[in-house]
């Protein structure tokens, strides 16, 4: 097994761990049903479908128009945020009459996007999930400029970015199903208005605007990316922990 090999194999073998022992904690421990799961793995499969759907509709189409590339990417990050988060807004309206919607279930719902997203990582060829979208070309330069990273920065680049940024994304899963589920219960459309501006920017003007303009192939472009990610996570994260004190032991 060479050092690619080895490396891939550990990123998997990680990842896939991550993926699979929160969701027995909270199903074991928690006493979380496994509806839980389903519910929001089955929003996330309705939101990404409406989202390629207009991807290629309006995101492909807008690629060659004369318009910024920031508000070409904020308007990706809009439309990636709204089919998203609108998802989760239905299925946990429709389903709160059948399903107890408490603190721990829509985090559950929340980690079993983030946990399935991971799983596709892991299964799919060169972990490359932007096939066939406006951003194959740029992802293709960021696996092959990844590959050919040396030394000691080839497993930070290989190993550890690739497992913390599913990470984050996970947690941005979570507090943002988080908002959601707050606008729900409340009534208020802040909480979702903030998931959505939260979409917008790491979706939109961080992951879509660094990956249009080749940032993520340079280490630089690559360590202010994770930063900015990492605030970005840690904020939505502070913010649903704060909005939701007073809801903790709520019961939808």
């Amino acid at each position: 097994m060479n050092k690619k090999q080895l490396t891939d194999f550990s990123a998997k073998v990680i990842l896939l761990f991550l993926a699979i022992i929160p969701l027995l904690y909270f199903n074991q421990i928690r006493d979380v049903p496994f509806r839980a799961f389903i519910l929001g793995t089955g929003s996330w499969g309705i939101g990404v479908i409406f989202k390629m759907l207009s991807h290629q509709l309006i995101v492909i189409r807008l690629k060659n128009k004369n318009i910024p590339k920031l508000l070409y990417s904020a308007i990706n990050g809009l439309l990636s945020g709204f089919f998203e988060l609108f998802a989760a807004y239905l299925v946990i309206t429709l389903m709160k009459a059948k399903f107890a919607f408490d603190f721990n279930a829509i985090i559950s719902f929340g980690l079993a996007i983030g946990s399935l997203e991971i799983t596709i990582v892991v299964f799919s060829k060169d972990n490359n999930l932007l096939k066939g979208t406006a951003l194959e070309k740029q992802s293709e330069k960021l696996v092959e400029y990844i590959k050919n990273i040396q030394g000691i920065n080839y497993y930070i680049y290989n190993l550890f970015f690739p497992v913390t940024e599913r990470v984050l994304a996970t947690f941005l899963h979570i507090s943002t199903r988080g908002l959601v589920f707050l606008t729900v219960i409340t009534g208020s459309l802040y909480p979702i208005i903030i998931a959505l501006i939260i979409f917008i920017i790491a979706d939109g003007l961080l992951g879509f605007y660094y990956y249009i303009t080749d940032k993520l192939t340079t280490k630089n472009g690559l360590v202010k990316f994770f930063i900015y990610f990492s605030l970005l996570t840690s904020l939505s994260t502070i913010i649903f922990i704060v909005l939701s004190q007073s809801y903790k032991d709520f019961v939808l």
